[in-house]
Parts: C-alpha cells; structure tokens; sequence
C-alpha cells in the first residue's frame, strides 16, 4: 500500500518548503502533484534559490508531477501573498 497525503500548503514571497526530505522515514522514491490553489496567483517550484526566473510555474488548470528521492526537497515561492499550493505526495 502507498502512502497518500495531500495538503494544501501557504506559499509567500519568500522561498519555502513544500515536500521535505522523508530520509529515515520514508526512504524510497516519491511522486508529488502540484496544482495552483489560488486564482491569479503566480507560484514557482524548483530548488532551494527558485525564484521566477529559474523555477517551474505551478498551473492551475493541470497538475505539475514530480519524482523525487528521499533526500531531496522541494520549494516554492509566490508573487502573491498567502496564495496556496495544492500537494499530493504519493509515497
């Protein structure tokens, strides 16, 4: 059986992390759902520096899938305050 949980995370304008490392807790791969929460809201994922320039924009008409190993971490950042991220982590 695989792990599902689904939050719906705040992202602001300065960088956070929206799918932690799970090393010693979960230690296989993982594949994590994006979808934008707020309308109008402009919301970019990457690494540990995303910004608009670098980072990949979240839609809010499709879902934004990532594979991820238990070591890596994902963030985001927002040109809108409080806007939500909508993350479905599959473990």
């Amino acid at each position: 059986m695989m792990p599902v949980v689904s939050t719906g995370v705040t992202v602001g304008t300065s960088i956070i992390s929206v799918s932690g490392n799970t090393t010693g807790t979960f230690n296989h791969d993982r594949f994590v759902y994006l979808q934008l929460g707020t309308e109008g809201a402009l919301i970019h994922v990457g690494g540990s520096d995303v910004s608009a320039a670098n980072g990949a924009l979240v839609s809010a008409t499709n879902n934004t899938v990532f594979q991820l190993k238990a070591d890596d971490v994902l963030f985001a950042i927002s040109d809108t305050p409080g806007a939500v991220l909508k993350v479905l982590e599959v473990k």
